[in-house]
């Protein structure tokens, strides 16, 4: 899944210009998620608190300005050649007053990383949508200026989960390239409606082309149009085998660590599936390789580190025990969870960011749920262990929930962490929000939360946050609220099918509705501490 990128030719470099990407924050990208995974394999990565961090490909800046706006003894450098984004992301951090964030307008291939190295170097979103000379120079980058314990990030697309979506992507260019329209959006539109019309014409609509068809169209339908243009339509889209990507990275002298998003790895599959892999293969990249093969991975989003570091072959969970928790699933049923029910083996959903997953064993239910309770905040293991002892009225020892919120990180389920960021855990008095998360809420209605989630917030959640300056009470937030409605910044219609001007009546509605939105945005990691 494309995210941003820079591109080497002068018409790709200008797409971007004209057309800019939504840069937004991904949570897989952050340094903290990036030393967990250096954590278990042996390395001593940086403190997210103080580290140096490079993006290549930064766009305008949307995945470093909550970074650098959090963690401000750090500093952070990201590069793009699409000048327009670099300008926009350069006002913005003028705007909050950011002097650890330096967003520079130039090529990869121009790029000089300076004699201090990164401790962390992120490409999300570039690797596979850039001429092969530009790959070799992401890996070079990341060979000459990464720290001795460093991590670098890249994300790219794989085979063979791509080769499903690839035929698709293939028809939408044709189409777009023999139809008269020429602006971007037009072409997104001539690309959703070739879609619809496939699928309206295949004769068996249960079939497998119906159903990928379906699936692409729905998955292009939840996405912006800047989002499907640069996707679907740039000159270079390159999706290779992980083998092929890993054996570039070793002749840069790069080695593998680990990947940033939660895939499950073995876990999940059939014990047999995992015994016939473990035959197959005897070393990590061709185990990876096999459970893509297994799993039809689509995308990757893998960690590297110098290929003189020494890693852990055999990685334990002891190093769990100093890090912090945090919930990423919830059950489907909370009543499946209460007294006896949730001492007792038997199957309870729960959902989490991509997916759901079944869990019977009563400890994990315990876990996941002890997590659940205390969302958004995070939790340190051994507190966690305490905790879920006494939901269980059983004593559970620090090494075993060490091992079950190990194994529950690789499966999505919950997310480790090695620092807290400044989160609220409840509603205070006068409420808060980052001043970034106010100022792009404005622009975008998708905003960085304290975790580094891109969160979309619904139009009265979204007025609500920019009054959140840690200055107002509930009864001035209610003030603040019935005047946006009144003056039209917030849309309500009233009983006539107009936009609501009794001044009473907006008051009543946005009484109503104001604790349910603090609670939404508490609930999503929006307040801070």
């Amino acid at each position: 899944m494309k995210a941003k990128g820079a591109a080497l030719s002068t018409h790709e470099n200008q797409s971007y210009d004209l057309f800019p990407y939504l840069s937004h924050c991904y949570s897989e990208t952050h340094p903290d998620n990036l030393a967990v995974a250096a954590l278990q394999r042996g390395l001593h990565p940086a403190p997210v608190a103080k580290c140096r961090v490079l993006e290549l490909g930064c766009a305008s800046g949307g995945n470093l300005l909550p970074m650098a706006a959090m963690w401000p003894k750090s500093q952070f450098v990201g590069i793009d050649r699409s000048a327009r984004q670099v300008e926009e992301g350069q006002k913005l951090c003028g705007t909050l007053g950011l002097h650890n964030l330096e967003l520079r307008a130039v090529d990869f291939m121009d790029f000089d990383g300076g004699s201090e190295p990164f401790d962390y170097i992120l490409c999300h979103g570039v690797f596979s949508w850039v001429p092969v000379p530009v790959q070799q120079r992401v890996l070079q980058l990341c060979q000459r200026h990464l720290a001795a314990n460093g991590i670098a990030y890249i994300s790219y697309n794989t085979y063979p989960g791509f080769y499903r979506r690839q035929p698709i992507m293939e028809m939408m260019r044709y189409h777009v390239a023999g139809a008269a329209a020429t602006e971007p959006t037009a072409q997104v539109r001539e690309a959703r409606a070739l879609l619809q019309f496939l699928i309206k014409g295949q004769s068996d609509p249960e079939g497998t082309t119906a159903r990928l068809l379906r699936e692409e169209a729905q998955l292009i339908e939840r996405l912006p149009d800047s989002y499907v243009f640069h996707e679907h339509f740039e000159a270079d889209n390159r999706p290779c085998y992980f083998h092929q990507f890993m054996r570039q990275a070793d002749e840069h002298g790069l080695q593998y660590v680990a990947e940033a998003a939660a895939r499950g790895g073995l876990a999940g599959l059939p014990e047999g599936t995992q015994q016939i892999l473990a035959q197959l293969a005897n070393e990590p990249i061709k185990q990876e390789q096999y459970i893509d093969f297994v799993r039809n991975t689509a995308m990757r989003s893998t960690l590297l580190c110098r290929k003189e570091s020494v890693l852990f072959s055999d990685p334990t969970a002891g190093f769990v025990k100093s890090l912090r928790v945090s919930s990423t699933s919830r059950p489907s049923n909370p009543s499946e969870l209460q007294g006896e029910k949730l001492r007792a083996q038997g199957p309870v959903t729960f959902q989490a960011l991509r997916g759901s997953a079944i869990i019977e064993h009563p400890h994990v239910k315990a876990m996941l749920l002890a997590l659940h309770q205390r969302q958004p905040a995070s939790v340190m293991v051994p507190e966690l262990a305490a905790v879920t002892s006494a939901l269980l009225g059983e004593t559970l020892e620090v090494d075993t929930i060490a091992q079950m919120a190990l194994y529950s990180h690789h499966t999505g389920l919950c997310r480790l962490h090695t620092v807290q960021p400044p989160i609220a855990s409840s509603i205070s008095e006068f409420p808060s929000a980052s001043p970034l998360a106010r100022i792009t809420v404005a622009s975008t209605g998708v905003v960085p939360n304290q975790w580094h989630e891109s969160i979309r917030m619904p139009p009265f959640e979204q007025t609500l946050l920019r009054f959140l300056d840690g200055t107002k009470n509930q009864e001035t937030l209610l003030d603040a609220m019935q005047q946006a409605v009144l003056d039209g910044t917030l849309v309500v219609n009233g009983p006539d099918g107009k936009q609501l001007q009794n001044a009473p009546l907006a008051r009543k509605i946005v009484a109503q509705h104001l604790p349910k939105a603090l609670q939404t945005l508490l609930d999503s990691g929006l307040l801070v501490s």
